[in-house]
Formats: C-alpha cells, sequence, structure tokens
C-alpha cells in the first residue's frame, strides 16, 4: 500500500459531493461513502453513475435524519430508496460478490439498529 492511499480511494466522478450538507457525516453515510470508494477503486464507476451515486449519499442522509426526529415511517422509506439506490450501481465479479453485498446490507441494518432512539430517553 502507498502512502496515498486516502488519496487514492477519493471518489473522483463529476458532480459527487462527498461532505455532508450539514454537520459530520453519520455512519450511514461513512458506509456508502466506503461502498462508493470500492467500486471506484474496482473501476466499476463511470461518469454516468454519479447521480445515482449523489443520491445514495443523500439518501443515507435522509435515514440519519428521519432516524434522530423519530420518525420511523420516512427512515422505512428512505431506507428501501437507499437500498434500491445500491443496487443499482455495479457490483464486482467474483465468487463471492452476493456474499459481499449481503455482508455489505447486514452491515447498513447493524447502524440502523444500533442507533441510539430519540423516544428512548431516561427520565431524570
Amino acid at each position: 500500500m502507498s502512502t496515498t492511499d486516502d488519496a487514492e480511494n477519493m471518489l473522483d466522478l463529476p458532480g459527487v459531493a462527498l461532505a455532508p450538507e450539514i454537520g459530520a457525516p453519520s455512519p450511514l453515510r461513512i458506509a456508502v461513502q466506503k461502498t462508493l470508494e470500492a467500486l471506484n477503486e474496482a473501476r466499476l464507476l463511470e461518469p454516468r453513475h454519479a447521480a445515482v451515486a449523489q443520491l445514495a449519499l443523500e439518501l443515507a442522509d435522509a435515514v440519519t435524519a428521519g432516524r434522530r426526529s423519530g420518525r420511523a415511517s420516512a427512515v422505512a422509506m428512505a431506507s428501501a430508496q437507499l437500498l434500491a439506490a445500491l443496487e443499482a450501481l455495479p457490483k464486482p465479479a467474483g465468487i463471492d460478490a452476493d456474499a459481499e453485498w449481503n455482508k455489505f446490507v447486514d452491515e447498513l441494518r447493524a447502524v440502523g439498529a444500533s442507533a441510539p432512539n430519540p423516544h428512548e430517553r431516561g427520565t431524570r
């Protein structure tokens, strides 16, 4: 590995903004970004994938915002749309491509399950 791994892993799709509009990126946005970077590193992303890549990042933010506001229906809808957007991106060929994809989906679900519920606060 070179010392420029961070620069090499940057997503270089025109029009894709990696930084969230407000605040620090959520764990879900970071997971989506890492997925996009891995696809880019594997040379699977082309400029025509920029809109879907940006949509995936924005949907990750929508899931997080819905979760923070306690809107379960918004989280469910944005999560389904996020999975559909990720499904629309090219997948690496290989023996375990399906297993890797399922692992990623499980990680997304774990992030959602481990997030604090704003409605379950202590009563002090």
